[in-house]
């Protein structure tokens, strides 16, 4: 059965069938030629995979972020970063970094964050001297850091696919997207100096930066409710998740009185499509999980790894080679919510940590996000930027080295990912 879905599913991908589509076509193809289970089984395996309760918290982060994108939110995190960091050589450069490592901690998504941040920055940055293909580089490289730094969406995702603490999984994302950030700030001002980037004409005095922090500042105070709420036990990742609506709600209907009605409806609407998506993947792949469980592929995998008896240095190698190849053509949503059960054993036989994994997982697939064929991030920075895909592309390769250095750490080096989880979990 399996060998059946993966043939039908990348034949579905190859003739350009969308990924739930093609993942729901596979486990059909599969039910019916093997005729083991009827095909009853299927709709009856794809409501249990969306019927949980953790599960509830992708819809009501998708609803937060996208409150938070509509409002002046984001250009009070970007005035924040800006008298932070902007007199720095290749200030707007840094200015971009830092208002994506703030965005990210409200939208848990890169798309997001790519939309949100480029729609402000690339064209501030064009103005000042940048190339569009730098500034759009910057800014879909950076926007990788929203799914990392709390709240995340596929470490929702991940938790809910194999049964780890969605808190947990937070903590450990945190200290990778701050390392993303440092290091892609260290290479813009590398960057800047060999380009002739410009940089701020000042500093900002002590008034301006107190005025910027005073805007941000219950903004910023968002993603430290959520996630104190779940590391201290008050409350699980679902019910963090109503409290970042109604938050986001007070903040632009009450203290910002930035919504209409009518935004509000459309805004809702939005997010309920943008749910739908990753929810029906969700459904489809759940099937697939459990044919995958049934006939104990896991189990032959670790076995066959365990009989090649290369070291689980080069073990982990191969499952992130594997994975950077993944997700360049399939989204890391269903990439994510697929893998993460037949790999995880392997990941664990070789000493990895299960927070650990998950962590790697979505670096990983983060890279898909700015990588082509798929690349959502890469698709809607190049609109953004309006410039040429390969261009993005070539002027994406210093940063995205950034994010693979990173997987290297989170791969190799446990602490990285594991050290702040253990402190509360």
């Amino acid at each position: 059965m399996i060998l059946t879905i993966f043939v039908v599913f990348f034949i579905c991908l190859f003739i350009g069938v969308p990924i739930a589509i093609a993942i729901g076509s596979a486990a059909v193809a599969a039910f019916y030629l093997d005729g083991t289970f009827p095909l009853a089984q299927i709709p009856h395996k794809m409501v249990n995979g969306v019927y949980s309760f953790p599960l509830v918290a992708v819809p009501l982060f998708i609803l937060a972020g996208s409150l938070a994108g509509e409002t002046s939110i984001a250009q009070r995190l970007v005035r924040l970063a800006s008298a932070l960091v902007g007199h720095i050589r290749g200030g707007l450069g840094h200015v971009n970094v830092a208002s994506s490592m703030f965005f990210g901690g409200i939208s848990g998504s890169a798309v997001a964050d790519t939309a949100a941040v480029g729609s402000l920055m690339i064209p501030a940055m064009e103005k000042q001297g940048y190339s569009r293909e730098d500034a759009g580089a910057i800014t879909i490289c950076s926007s990788t850091i929203g799914i990392l730094i709390p709240p995340s969406i596929p470490m929702v995702l991940y938790g809910v696919t194999v049964g780890t603490s969605i808190g947990a999984l937070f903590l450990a994302g945190l200290v990778p997207g701050i390392l993303v950030g440092l290091l892609l700030m260290v290479t813009v001002y590398v960057m800047a100096k060999r380009k002739g980037w410009p940089q701020s004409e000042r500093r900002a005095p002590v008034g301006e930066l107190w005025e910027a922090f005073k805007g941000a500042i219950l903004s910023l105070l968002l993603p430290v409710f959520l996630l104190g709420a779940i590391v201290t036990g008050l409350t699980t990742a679902t019910e963090a998740g109503v409290i970042g609506v109604v938050y986001a709600l007070f903040l632009a209907g009450v203290v910002y009185r930035e919504y209409s009605f009518r935004q509000l409806f459309w805004i809702t609407v939005e997010s309920a499509v943008n749910t739908a998506v990753p929810l029906f993947v969700v459904a489809t792949t759940s099937v697939v999980a459990w044919v995958v469980a049934i006939e104990q592929f896991p189990a032959e995998l670790v076995s066959f790894f365990t009989e090649l008896d290369i070291g689980p240095i080069f073990v982990l190698l191969l499952m992130n080679l594997f994975l950077l190849v993944v997700g360049m053509f399939i989204d890391l949503v269903p990439a994510l919510i697929l893998f993460a059960p037949i790999l995880l054993p392997v990941a664990v036989a070789s000493g990895m940590d299960p927070i650990q994994f998950g962590t790697m997982m979505v670096v990983n697939l983060g890279l898909g996000l700015v990588t082509p064929p798929v690349g959502n991030c890469l698709y809607v920075g190049a609109a953004i930027a309006k410039v040429d895909l390969w261009k993005l592309v070539r002027a994406s390769v210093p940063f995205l080295l950034v994010n693979v250095f990173v997987l290297m750490l989170v791969t190799y080096v446990p602490a990285v990912s594991t050290f702040l989880p253990s402190l509360f979990f």
